[in-house]
């Protein structure tokens, strides 16, 4: 699922004092674990195609602060892979042919070309960037982000609050790569992906069946807990911010560390009213950030994940080590931490209900959450999944379009279309080859129950999905979940860019205009950039349209965005 915000006006410039220049050159090189050389293996597993930056996974990590500059040239060394290189994030204020995302603000850059991104950081935070084109960012393509802003009063009381940091890399790792994947997608009959066979932090992870024989001819030979599972070192006494990042492509997950509490303090560049929780959700692309105090006995303490949503799929394994303890081999019998079972979405309800933006009104967004209701437009966007006939394929649809790439960037062809002879002015000039998404759907149904049993087989249109916006319109965008055509009830994360939104509502079965918008939060909703949609639940979130260019809204559950 996925389509386009267009928002056309002047160019945005924006002014820093005292900034720096933070340049880095990656080679993009295809990779292949072998037996006489398994270096690059995650998991034991060989044979396992890649795409790696400089030879590092997770990629490399960038470093700035607001107003600072970073220039990263990418040299694409793989002889058949097309790639983009989106910062997930990073609103790319005034700057948006550098958002990195193909068909959209850029053509990709080819087999062995090179690009070079730069632009003035805008955003402080925990973030991260990716490749994004098909599934390569779920080979290897992939690294965090962290931006501070010395500026802020708020983060500097929170850097009050902690000794040291760490990042912790959160993503699902499948045998097959990418593009052996996507080719089932795209096949009659359609070949799901399925779930992940390992999951790893850190770039760190053990595939099972390696792990209970690693003697097979599959897995590296020095396949073990202690050369695979990757290893924080801490420091009794001392309180680490620990930056988790979703990098997943399909699952959501909880995250906790045996014997020790997390106090939740930031939300994808939000500084939120700190609260304490024994294990965290965290969904495919959302960022967070919690302080931990070592508080126990010094030594190594597992930090687990497991698959939230998904009635299957692999634990995640990482090492806290304390200093001074006692050198031993790991081991799965050591205590574990506890997680809720995969279905059940009060820990989400509870975890987001909680989620509250410190000191709002310092945004100057925040009068979208005081805006006169007659002046908000309310766009609700219907997911469902189709079977289309005329493409003979199983597609993903919002209000009744499934997305298809083009050839050329929306960001060209749409100024294309606003400057051609004879015109309509904006928003209702016409793009060619293009798909403008309704405000409302098309076709209105209990979304509880299945979508072809209520309204029929798929009639909707294909092609480069659009929503047109007008530069400083308050938009209130209501995501409603429905079923997929198996009647499995999903879900789903859905990340905007080029913009922050506050998460103003969230609630079960059928959003309804009347009676739901008023157990809103119009005090101090959480500012985010990547929202969960539960399953059968609908989201609602509020943003200003102040960022002019085109822009990617989808699905961050890579599979889906690609099926439409």
């Amino acid at each position: 699922m996925k389509l386009c915000l267009l928002i056309l006006t002047c160019h945005h410039v924006i002014h820093y004092a005292k900034a720096a220049l933070h340049e880095y050159t990656w080679t993009l090189k295809s990779r292949r674990p072998q037996k006489k050389d398994p270096t690059f293996s995650p998991d034991c597993y060989l044979d396992r195609p890649m795409l790696l930056v400089n030879d590092q996974f997770p990629g490399p990590a960038i470093e700035a602060s607001v107003g600072d500059t970073v220039r990263v040239t990418l040299v694409n060394h793989s002889p058949t892979e097309s790639v983009s290189l989106h910062f997930h994030g990073l609103t790319m204020l005034g700057q948006p042919y550098v958002d990195g995302t193909g068909s959209v603000s850029q053509c990709a850059s080819g087999p062995l070309q090179t690009q070079v991104y730069e632009f003035v950081v805008t955003d402080a935070g925990t973030h991260y960037w990716h490749g994004h084109i098909s599934m390569e960012r779920g080979d290897g393509f992939q690294g965090p982000i962290v931006i501070t802003d010395p500026s802020n009063e708020d983060e500097n009381a929170l850097s009050e609050m902690y000794d040291e940091e760490a990042v912790v890399f959160l993503q699902d790792w499948y045998r097959l790569d990418g593009n052996y994947r996507r080719t089932g997608l795209d096949t009659n009959p359609f070949i799901w992906i399925g779930n992940a066979q390992t999951f790893l932090i850190n770039g760190g992870g053990i595939l099972p069946s390696c792990l209970a024989n690693p003697t097979d001819a599959s897995c590296a030979e020095d396949c073990s807990l202690d050369n695979y599972i990757r290893t924080i070192e801490v420091e009794a006494g001392k309180t680490y911010r620990m930056r988790l990042i979703s990098a997943t492509e399909l699952i959501g997950v909880n995250f906790a560390i045996q014997g020790h509490t997390m106090t939740v303090v930031e939300v994808e560049g939000t500084i939120v009213e700190p609260f304490e929780v024994e294990s965290l959700d965290i969904m495919p692309a959302q960022r967070y950030s919690v302080l931990v105090t070592m508080d126990q006995v010094p030594d190594y303490y597992w930090a687990t994940t497991a698959v939230r949503y998904r009635n299957a799929g692999p634990t995640g394994y990482i090492n806290i080590k304390y200093s001074g303890a006692t050198d031993a081999n790991l081991t799965l019998s050591r205590p574990m931490p506890s997680h809720p079972i995969w279905n059940d979405t009060q820990p989400t309800i509870d975890l987001e209900t909680q989620l509250v933006t410190k000191n709002v009104d310092e945004y100057d967004d925040s009068d979208v959450l005081t805006a006169e209701p007659t002046s908000i437009r309310r766009i609700i966007i219907v997911g469902t999944q189709a079977q289309d006939l005329t493409l003979g394929l199983l597609r993903w649809a919002t209000n009744n379009v499934t997305n298809m790439m083009s050839d050329e960037p929306m960001v060209l062809s749409s100024y294309k279309a606003v400057h051609a002879q004879g015109a309509t002015s904006w928003p209702d000039t016409e793009i060619p080859g293009h798909v403008r998404v309704s405000d409302k759907p098309p076709n209105v149904w209990d979304y509880t129950q299945p979508v072809q049993g209520s309204v029929g087989e798929y009639n909707g249109d294909r092609g480069l999905s659009y929503i047109p916006l007008i530069e400083g319109e308050v938009v209130e965008i209501v995501l409603q979940n429905a079923r997929a055509l198996n009647g499995a009830a999903e879900m789903h994360a859905w990340h905007l860019h080029g913009h922050n939104f506050y998460v103003v509502g969230r609630g079960f079965g059928t959003f309804d205009e009347n009676t739901d918008v008023a157990s809103y939060n119009l005090i101090n909703p959480v500012r985010r950039d990547t929202a969960t949609l539960l399953p059968l639940g609908w989201t609602a979130f509020r943003f200003k349209a102040n960022n002019p260019g085109a822009w990617s809204f989808h699905c961050t559950m890579t599979a889906h965005a690609l099926m439409g």
